[in-house]
This record gives structure tokens, sequence and C-alpha cells, in this order.
């Protein structure tokens, strides 16, 4: 496994989240300290206002009341209502009262404030008591939702950069992939013509040498290999065939170079035809077979199942390996990761794009536990 590309991905997630943490925190932090000191300031406007009341309610007749007048004036945003002991309204203010049934919202609106508001008791000389009901401002509330707003501003901000940054260090692979496969593909060219010139030749000297058939199926699959190394990154011609055929080839040609203690079982279930590049899919076969017996160290059996279902074809394979652990069964398709000693790890997050973007299908992991297997599951749809 490349530990370098995947700890600096782990590393840019981390420093994304914890970007984003520090944030929603820090402005969690300064909004409810603004919000405490702006409540702080509504209930002395309110405490003002109610001594305003209770000053206009006992002032004698020649008194000047314009102070106070001009104070019960000034509250223009906090909704309050003032009742005596009894629950009778003496007045309110900044609420939105109907012109029809007004006794009924205001009723409501004073049930309200009682079990969601805040009451300040007024005692006068004369033993009367007064009860004051009032809410926050419709500024205050707006406020309180604040924090919630932008939790979900930033939220969005760190999926976005989430998405982009995979997006580009995925453009970034698949770059390299394309060059290092043409580049690949050009370098297998000029042997293999040799090759192919030189069992030519050999056929003609030896024409009754038997070997030749097989060493001309293997040059005839390097051929194939080369062909779709060079076609990487761009789009593969598809065609409707039929995918039993691609599947038989496929393990027909395995059977023979995989040793004899493997064993390869097919299990095919009906016809079924699927637009599909006949190369890719038989690479991608080959390569999922091949890491299967790899699996069980040269020994054990491997079986190919393909089934038809609500218009798509499902094959599965699976071997009696040693099974895929639990920590690496997440990683697996990340480009770059491997358990072998040798190799790129490049083998199945290959064969998965060619699945699932190249045919519209799917490649998963369905199954594996230490000591009991593995099998992985290959979803295609059928040709319409």
């Amino acid at each position: 496994m490349n530990w370098d590309v995947y700890t600096r991905k782990i590393h840019w997630k981390i420093a994304l989240i914890a970007f984003g943490t520090i944030i929603g925190l820090a402005s969690l932090f300064y909004t409810e300290s603004f919000l405490k000191e702006l409540r702080a300031e509504e209930q002395l406007k309110i405490k003002r206002w109610a001594e305003a009341v209770e000053a206009v309610f006992f002032a004698e007749d020649d008194a000047n009341l314009s102070f106070y007048t001009q104070i019960i004036q000034d509250n223009k945003t906090i909704p309050v209502i003032l009742t005596d002991n009894e629950g009778t309204i003496i007045a309110y203010r900044n609420l939105n009262t109907p012109e029809s049934n007004p006794e009924k919202y205001l009723s409501r609106k004073l049930e309200e404030f009682k079990s969601s508001g805040s009451v300040l008791e007024n005692s006068y000389a004369d033993g009367q008591i007064n009860l004051l009901y009032y809410k926050g401002s419709n500024l205050l509330t707006k406020l309180r939702f604040y924090p919630l707003i932008l939790l979900g501003v930033i939220g969005v901000y760190m999926l976005i950069s989430y998405m982009a940054f995979s997006n580009a260090r995925r453009s970034e692979q698949n770059k390299v992939w394309t060059g290092m496969a043409r580049e690949t593909a050009h370098q297998i060219g000029t042997p293999l013509s040799a090759l192919m010139g030189w069992l030519g030749y050999l056929k003609e000297q030896y024409p009754t040498e038997i070997a030749f058939g097989e060493m001309e199926k293997d040059i005839d699959r390097l051929t194939d290999i080369t062909d779709r190394f060079s076609k990487i990154g761009s789009q593969p011609e598809r065609t409707d065939q039929n995918l039993d055929e691609t599947i038989e080839k496929t393990v027909a040609y395995l059977r023979s170079r995989l040793g004899k203690k493997i064993e390869l079982a097919l299990d095919i279930e009906g016809s079924s035809e699927s637009s599909h590049n006949q190369q890719l899919i038989s690479w991608v076969l080959e390569n999922m077979i091949k890491n299967s017996a790899d699996a069980m160290d040269g020994s054990g059996v491997i079986t190919i199942e393909k089934r038809v279902q609500s218009g798509r074809v499902f094959i599965f394979i699976k071997d009696s390996g040693r099974g895929i652990p639990i920590t690496d069964q997440r990683k697996i398709f990340e480009p770059g990761f491997t358990s072998k000693s040798r190799g790129w790890g490049l083998g199945l997050s290959l064969a998965k794009r060619i699945i699932e973007e190249y045919h519209s299908g799917k490649l998963s992991l369905e199954y594996s536990a230490p000591a009991d297997g593995t099998t992985f599951k290959i979803t295609l749809p059928l040709a319409r």
C-alpha cells in the first residue's frame, strides 16, 4: 500500500474537519455571548417599561408624565402583556392584534407568554399586584436561529470543499493512470511484434509442435492486454453480446494457467446478453480470479456464478482463501492499496472503474471473513 498517499489523504480530511469545527465553535460562542448581552438589555428595558407604567397608574392629576409616556412608547420591539393578579389583561404592546376577535387572540398570546416567556411582578402601595408577561423581540428570536444557519453553511462549505478536493485528486490519479497505461502499451508493443514474428517462423520450421498452440493463445492474450491499456482514458466501445461467452472464454484461458491445485468451477444460469466491452470485462474477471488464486496460496476452489434477476446480471466470484481483514475491507478499492509485497495496488481500483464508469454497473465486496473465503459481486445491466 502507498502509505504516503493514504496518510496525506487522511491528514487533509482531518484538517478540513478541524477547520470547519473551529469556525463553528467560535461562531457559536460569539453568537451566544452576543445573545446573552441582548437578552440582558431587553430585560432592563422591560423593567424600565414596568416602572413607567406604574408611575402613570399612580401619578397625580397635575403630574408631568411626558417622560414616562415616552418610555412606554419607545418600546417598539418587545411584545408585552400587563395583567392584574386575577389574570385580566390591562394593557399590551407590540402584538399584531387582528381586528376580528382580538380578545381570543390576546388570551392565546397570554397563555403562550405564560408557558414560554418571562414575567415581572409589580406590587403597589395599595396592595394591588400587576403581572407583566413578555417575550424576546423578533430580532432576538431570529438571532437564535443564526447558529443553526451558520452551522448549515459551514457544513455545506465542508462538503463542497471535500468534493472539490476529492475530484481534483481523482482527476490527477486518472491522468497518471492514463499516461502510465498508454506508455506500458507502447513498450509492450515492440517485443510483442517480435514474438509474433518468431512464433510464425518456428511454426514453419516445426509444424507438428503442439506447444505452439498454447504459445499462440498467450500472444493473443498479450495483444488483448496491450489493446486494453492503449485505450485507457478513452470511452471504450460496448456492444450487445453474449456475456456467457465472455465469462466462459476467460475461465477456459485461466484453467490451464493457475496451477493443478486450483479448481475453477463455473455455474452459469440461463443465457444473457449485456452491452459490454469484451476485452475489458474479460480483464476484470481475469484480474479478480487471479487475486482469488493469490488469496488461496495456490490451492483451493474458485467458483464463478452468474445469475439473472430484475433486468440485471449478477456475477459472483467466490474463493476458499484466507479472507480479507475487516480493517482492510473499506480500503481494497482505493488506488495504491495492496496486501502483496509486490504490485502497485491498481487492480481492484481499475476493475471498479471499468465496471461502474464504463459499464454502468457495480463492483462490491459481498462477503469476506478470515479463513472463510471472499465473495465479490459484479452487477451489470441486461441489453435492452
